[in-house]
């Protein structure tokens, strides 16, 4: 089921956040992600309009967005690969009407997820937190 986020929720999203970062960015080292836990807490998070999934009360992944932009969607490592992070994204599609987002370049697996749930990439450009390389991404424009 997915519904609006709760703030009961912040701790087991920073925790998928941080878990799924990990593993899907091995270009960049575990310490960047622990750095930035306060920042998701205290800015981003807040800032944003977030929908979780939750399956038998278990928060399983999240989708962030600012406006019609996806900031964040992460699933649980161990819940990945069971369409929690298509039907979140589909969410957001009937929610938005179109989407952009951007993506590091070396994720191969997210880049692949996006384009087979209809995102065309439109641009590069360089993160300036990290100097890696981000595609930029857009769904129904």
């Amino acid at each position: 089921m997915i519904r609006t986020y709760r703030e009961t929720d912040l701790e087991e999203i920073v925790r998928i956040w941080y878990d799924a970062s990990v593993i899907a960015h091995p270009f960049m080292p575990a310490s960047f992600w622990a750095s930035h836990k306060s920042v998701m807490k205290e800015k981003y998070l807040p800032l944003a309009e977030n929908y979780v999934f939750e399956q038998e009360g278990k928060v399983m992944g999240f989708i962030s967005l600012v406006g019609e932009k996806v900031c964040a969607l992460f699933i649980a490592p161990e819940a990945q690969e069971r369409g929690t992070g298509k039907a979140l994204l589909e969410h957001a599609k009937v929610l938005k009407g179109r989407l952009s987002l951007k993506v590091y370049r070396d994720n191969r697996r997210a880049i692949i997820f996006y384009e087979k749930s209809g995102f065309k990439a439109v641009g590069k450009e360089i993160d300036d937190h990290t100097g890696c390389v981000q595609v930029l991404m857009e769904w129904g424009i």
